[in-house]
């Protein structure tokens, strides 16, 4: 590789790190210096890797058809660097080059090139996409299946006369991936789209005439990922619509994996692997096979068999993943009583989960974890004596990005002294809030009122628990498209929130916080606020907000840090179109910015303390 680019992937890791090291420290006092130490060199990180990139990959990107055969060879290896079966260092640069080396093949007609290119393009739009899982938002599925089915339709027109057995086997592997362009399946002809893709593939990949073409391919690899593929519909059986002919297609990948692990179980001696033996169970129960009180109980017993595990695949998938499904499955059963006998062992699973977010390893994007943190989010529960959903949240953000979590909590507070300010000035502008429907109804209800806002300003952020490594790892400015994915979290932390009845009236601060006041800009587009309690609530948060961007601990190439006198000249520009002259205004009396800005400093310690104490309740 070229220098640039080995430094570029230096700045990765380093930023990495920086952002989830492997321990933090053991007193609360050198988390809290440390958290501004990797603070500054972040910013640095994400300047140099700027400066980088502009004077030496975009030009040639910008330009393609001049490049040689040499600095293709070098953009590909740069590229496999950036993005891995195993590593997510910059999805978004990865795509980038890749998208350049797509328009390289297709127009200088390297018909080899171009399939290869069409597969990379797609599993890059493919790891993007899983950024938003499990919520049913997307962005990419659509271009993604253009490219996977693009490449696949080769097999159709040019197979024979394709000679390299790798070219051949990126055809194969579109031809399956396809599928990935269902995701989250809830409908029956979603579904059944997604079968007959995977059924087609895993029929010509059995196909001997078609294997005796090109022996040398991994065939049973690519055979083994179309059945695991197709365990996936599993999430369609629990819908309760599939026909008999989807749960016979399911059980008979489930079967076929579970076979070949048992197989490779005995011949290296090992136990299975739990996802899968999950999948084969999760088939029998949905076939009838078993009782969901026997399958639940199977999955509780998978978990506890690997609950001093932390770093092998099997120990990441029952403390992470399994404590997701449990709660899931749990809501098969409708009969309360019966539901209340399992409560324990929810809270063991939880409290499992956390330990691990907070003590177990981090890979180097730390993407792994954070996608099992959303599959835990979007299905978990509250039961008596257990985790309340607001502690979850906060816990999950405590645990693998502190710099959200004092982005809320500073947030938070920030909000909650802006709305005694509003009390005190305009209580005319709070009805509403907290039941009031008059100015002097809300004076009396001050403190209620401060509460709830305290509470908005806390969670109107959770949404970023989808994209806090691509807000804060890649070393480099934000493209557009990242850009629109980014602005998504509005509306996944509205629907975050929105599960829960603890939550759900703070579900506007999430969605509306971006929305410009006049309502002509800002995002998302379609928010309108349902009353003006919530139009209130939302024009606090949006200025609490841009406040708490003044803490250089909370910036990241997404919303870089801001001065305290530039964040007010900001709300002062913007009074009346992006905030509400009402808050701008709370902010001209005078001492109060004074008091403001040297409350914020002292927020930032004590929520770095708070973060602290929460990370080491977390520990078991």
């Amino acid at each position: 590789m070229l220098a640039y680019q080995t430094e570029y992937l230096g700045l990765l890791k380093s930023a990495s790190e920086s952002v989830n090291p492997s321990a933090y420290p053991e007193d609360p006092m050198t988390f809290i210096e440390e958290a501004d130490d990797r603070a500054k060199k972040s910013a640095l990180a994400v300047e140099r890797g700027t400066a980088l990139l502009k004077r030496n990959l975009f030009p040639l990107l910008d330009n393609i058809l001049s490049a040689t055969d040499e600095d293709i060879d070098l953009l590909e290896e740069f590229a496999g660097n950036l993005m891995s079966m195993t590593e997510q260092s910059d999805v978004g640069l990865y795509y980038r080059i890749h998208l350049a080396l797509l328009s390289y093949a297709r127009q200088k007609k390297l018909r080899d090139m171009l399939i290869k290119e069409l597969y990379l393009c797609g599993m890059a739009l493919h790891n993007l996409e899983t950024m938003l899982s499990p919520n049913n938002i997307r962005l990419y599925t659509a271009r993604m299946r253009l490219y996977f089915s693009e490449s696949a339709s080769y097999f159709e027109t040019k197979y024979d006369d394709i000679t390299d057995p790798e070219t051949r086997g990126y055809i194969h592997r579109s031809m399956g991936n396809i599928a990935l362009s269902y995701p989250n399946i809830s409908d029956e002809k979603t579904a059944r789209a997604k079968l007959e893709v995977l059924k087609r593939s895993i029929g010509i990949l059995s196909d001997p005439s078609v294997r005796e073409k090109t022996p040398s391919l991994p065939w049973d690899v690519f055979l083994y990922k179309s059945h695991q593929e197709r365990t996936t519909l599993m999430s369609f059986l629990r819908s309760g619509n599939a026909g008999p002919d989807v749960f016979a297609q399911v059980l008979e990948s489930a079967l076929f994996i579970e076979e070949r692990q048992q197989r490779e179980a005995r011949e290296k001696g090992k136990p299975l692997q739990p996802r899968w033996q999950y999948a084969y169970l999760a088939a029998r129960y949905h076939c009838g096979a078993i009782s969901i009180e026997d399958f639940l109980g199977d999955l509780y017993s998978m978990a506890s068999q690997y609950k001093d595990e932390y770093e092998t695949a099997s120990g990441v998938f029952t403390h992470l993943s399994v404590p997701a499904l449990y709660m899931t499955y749990l809501g098969h059963i409708t009969d309360e009583a019966e539901r209340e006998k399992h409560y324990g062992n929810v809270k063991t699973l939880a409290d499992g989960f956390f330990d691990w977010m907070v003590s177990g390893p981090s890979d180097s994007s730390n993407e792994k974890a954070m996608f099992f943190a959303r599959q835990f989010l979007y299905s978990y529960i509250e039961v008596p004596d257990g985790i309340r959903f607001s502690d979850v949240l906060l816990n999950v953000f405590a645990a693998r990005h502190p710099p959200s979590y004092l982005r809320m909590w500073i947030a938070g507070r920030t909000a909650e002294q802006l709305a005694k300010w509003a009390v005190e000035d305009c209580p005319e502008k709070l009805t509403g809030l907290e039941g009031t429907t008059t100015a002097e109804e809300v004076v009396k209800s001050k403190d209620g009122i401060a509460s709830f806002i305290l509470k908005a300003g806390t969670f109107y952020d959770v949404g970023t628990v989808h994209f806090v490594n691509m807000e804060a790892t890649a070393c480099r400015g934000i493209f557009e498209d990242e850009e629109a994915l980014i602005n998504l979290h509005t509306v996944c932390g509205a629907e975050l929130l929105e599960k829960h009845e603890s939550t759900k009236r703070l579900a506007a601060a999430a969605r509306g916080h971006h929305f410009n006041f006049d309502g002509k800009g800002g995002y998302p587009m379609d928010f309108t606020p349902a009353d003006n309690s919530e139009r209130a609530m939302v024009c606090l948060v949006a200025v609490a907000d841009l406040l708490a961007s003044t803490v250089n601990e909370t910036a990241s190439r997404y919303r870089p840090a801001i001065s305290f006198e530039q964040a007010c000249k900001i709300l002062e520009d913007g009074s009346g179109t992006r905030y509400a002259p009402f808050v701008a205004g709370l902010l001209q009396k005078p001492g109060r910015r004074e008091q403001l800005s040297e409350s914020i400093n002292i927020w930032k310690r004590m929520a770095y303390l708070d973060m602290y104490r929460r990370r080491e309740k977390m520990k078991l």
